[in-house]
């Protein structure tokens, strides 16, 4: 039996939440266009894939698990619950404060609408500066309310069956991955499709990037179950070596930074780059995060980094820091006078991760844990600004004489 293991995975948020942050501050100060190691910033986005590889993995697992075992099913609304109280309290807090204080933007009252009820993404070109970002987030959300059902689909037959759940369960991701292809197709060749230029934010678009994390739930559940299939404890070999899946990760991520991938602006180019960057990106995360979900070895080098100190730290409010940065980044900018697209990189880059460090710290510490602690236990959210319960006192007892009994024994 294989033993789990997920305290790597804090150090593979922190790594994701600030490859989305570089890449931004690469964007606005148009370094992506002018050199070479521009060009490989821009291609820092691949930290959504590895967001969403890690979202696939995490809560697919208990799910797969359970239909493979015949274990108790996870319980819908404990699910639903836990995950709107992970995610909206800090997006909502953002929300507020962006479309309420943050200079240079113009708000009318649909963004507004949009952007509280996380629509944003299928509104054409309504996504605006520090918001941008949280199209991804929208995204997670459609994918939070999809699982449930595809996981019921999962577990309607073959519960407690082991290779044959194993074998519906590759069945139902292949279709998701093979759906995620037309998709891709559609968007892609359909001038229609391009035409509602937002098609390429909504989650079929990315079926395949959740559907590779859910395949490594489901080959981690498996190898935890005896005789698990040799393709799969071959799987788990390549994960012991680290190296190796380095090395793989950077060769295809090298790939996705040379032309072939599109271009290194905002836009896809023609359909083959388009294809070319999606499967890069996913090959290159895959391998990249592979040692964190699979492997047995024990910790070498690269388990150490990730699961020290720092990285633990910045996984935890990872969250915080791919919420807050955009907000940083413009505000600071436009106090500094500083305009888009004019260089400054290296000056803004370290002044939007620690100002960003600070607010997702904050963040963490004053809505996030509280939130997570209403969700998790017994619904009390324990806000650190209010002040500690105090421990009961036992109740004063009536002075009586030794003959005369109290009124709580005569009770």
């Amino acid at each position: 039996m294989v033993p789990h293991r997920f305290t790597t995975l804090d150090g593979y948020r922190a790594i994701a939440a600030l490859l989305v942050v570089t890449t931004h501050v690469a964007y606005f100060s148009g370094v992506v266009v002018v050199t070479a190691w521009g060009h490989a910033l821009s291609r820092m986005d691949i930290g959504v894939t590895i967001f969403f590889l890690l979202s696939g993995f995490l809560l697919f697992r208990p799910w797969s698990q359970s239909a493979m075992t015949g274990g108790t099913w996870p319980a819908y609304r404990t699910y639903f619950r836990r995950r709107l109280w992970r995610i909206l309290p800090a997006y909502l807090l953002l929300v507020v404060v962006v479309l309420a204080v943050m200079p240079g933007i113009e708000v009318l009252p649909k963004h507004w609408v949009a952007h509280l009820t996380l629509t944003q993404i299928y509104w054409p070109e309504l996504l605006i500066n520090g918001l941008t970002q949280t199209w991804s987030l929208a995204t997670e959300l459609t994918f939070y309310l999809a699982l449930p059902v595809l996981a019921w689909f999962v577990g309607k037959k073959h519960r407690g069956d082991v290779e044959a759940s194993v074998r519906r369960q590759l069945w139902v991701l292949g279709t998701w991955f093979a759906a995620a292809l037309l998709w891709l197709v559609m968007r892609t060749t359909v001038p229609a499709a391009q035409a509602f230029g937002v098609v390429n934010m909504w989650l079929p678009n990315f079926m395949d990037w959740f559907a590779v994390g859910m395949l490594f739930a489901l080959v981690h559940s498996r190898l935890r179950l005896p005789d698990p299939p040799r393709w799969m404890t071959r799987l788990n070999a390549l994960a012991d070596d680290a190296g190796v899946c380095l090395v793989l990760a950077a060769g295809f991520f090298l790939l996705a930074t040379t032309p072939i991938a599109g271009p290194y602006t905002f836009g896809e180019g023609s359909t083959s780059q388009a294809f070319v960057r999606h499967y890069l990106y996913l090959a290159a995360a895959a391998f990249f995060v592979m040692p964190g979900f699979l492997g047995t070895d024990g910790w070498g080098g690269w388990r150490r980094i990730l699961a020290s100190p720092l990285m633990v730290y910045l996984g935890t409010i990872s969250y915080g820091i791919f919420l807050w940065h955009l907000f940083v980044l413009e505000t600071a900018t436009h106090l500094l006078g500083v305009p888009g697209f004019s260089g400054w990189f290296w000056l803004l880059w370290p002044l939007t991760v620690v100002g960003t460090v600070a607010c997702a710290h904050v963040s963490y510490v004053l809505i996030e844990r509280p939130a997570q602690s209403y969700a998790h236990s017994d619904r009390r959210i324990r806000w650190p600004w209010a002040s500690r319960p105090q421990p009961p006192q036992p109740m004063p007892q009536p002075e009586h004489s030794p003959a005369e009994p109290s009124q709580q024994s005569q009770a």
